[in-house]
């Protein structure tokens, strides 16, 4: 009952955030209040966690990342606050200030914590031990995505495209990010009765929906487009956190397993 509180006091405040600054962005009022409620979200997420440990009991040391301990899946819970910790240090370079590279390489980062925390899912719908080598598959992955992202980059090179570093950190946290949600769609389709799966699964699907967008609004950046461009400009702009801030909240709400 306590936990059911914490959580709808927690959903109320992220839904009066969320059409905050939506009105805002809608109508281009004070964006800079926007981007500081937007910052909010994430940090409220990140926070939610630290209070849902406090409320729950949750107690870790330094071996649950090694063997597990007791507690057999505790390293996938550790794996998301990890995850949360880094989307809120990114949001604060991309939004708060103009550090775009770090912001991209710190997303990288969060989503190999979230890539880590699938594996941890997968292992407890198999009812596995945890693995001795919990750093082999996350290590594996990234070997693959950055030589996929060297190829595409080599692509565009070859095509005249302006390759730059922001550019190529971009290409590669996108990769990442498909990885992720082809992992969690696959996931929620073993395991569809798993409520949290289900809502980390939507919530990556969303992740994916902001960051078409935010590739749409940037385009210009790197492709001669026509001036009808600027109707997909503005579209893009107000819809990359219309996806964003309920893709956290929901990949959030996933560490209450059902």
């Amino acid at each position: 009952m306590k936990s059911q509180s914490y959580r709808n006091i927690f959903i109320f405040i992220q839904i009066a955030l969320y059409g905050s600054f939506l009105y805002l962005d809608i109508f281009n009022v004070n964006i800079a209040l926007s981007n500081m409620i937007k910052f909010s979200i994430v940090v409220f997420c990140f926070l939610y966690l630290i209070g849902n440990v406090i409320l729950l009991d949750k107690k870790f040391s330094a071996k649950d990342l090694h063997s597990g301990g007791n507690k057999k899946y505790d390293r996938g819970y550790i794996y998301l606050v990890l995850a949360l910790l880094f989307t809120v240090i990114s949001d604060m370079f991309i939004l708060l200030s103009e550090y775009y590279l770090y912001g991209v390489l710190t997303f990288i980062i969060t989503q190999q914590f979230h890539g880590m925390r699938i594996s941890e899912l997968y292992n407890r719908e198999q009812r596995k031990d945890q693995l001795t080598r919990p750093y082999r598959g996350v290590l594996i992955r990234f070997f693959y995505q950055a030589t996929l992202a060297l190829l595409v980059l080599f692509i565009l090179w070859r095509m005249k495209v302006n390759v730059d570093a922001l550019l190529g950190t971009s290409i590669l946290y996108f990769i990442c990010l498909c990885t992720n949600v082809l992992r969690s769609l696959r996931l929620s389709l073993s395991y569809p009765y798993r409520r949290d799966i289900r809502y980390f699964t939507i919530g990556f699907l969303l992740f994916l929906l902001c960051d078409i967008n935010v590739g749409l609004f940037n385009l210009s950046d790197f492709l001669p487009l026509r001036s009808s461009y600027q109707i997909i400009y503005n579209i893009s702009s107000i819809l990359m956190w219309t996806f964003y801030a309920p893709s956290q909240v929901l990949i959030t709400l996933s560490v209450h397993e059902s």
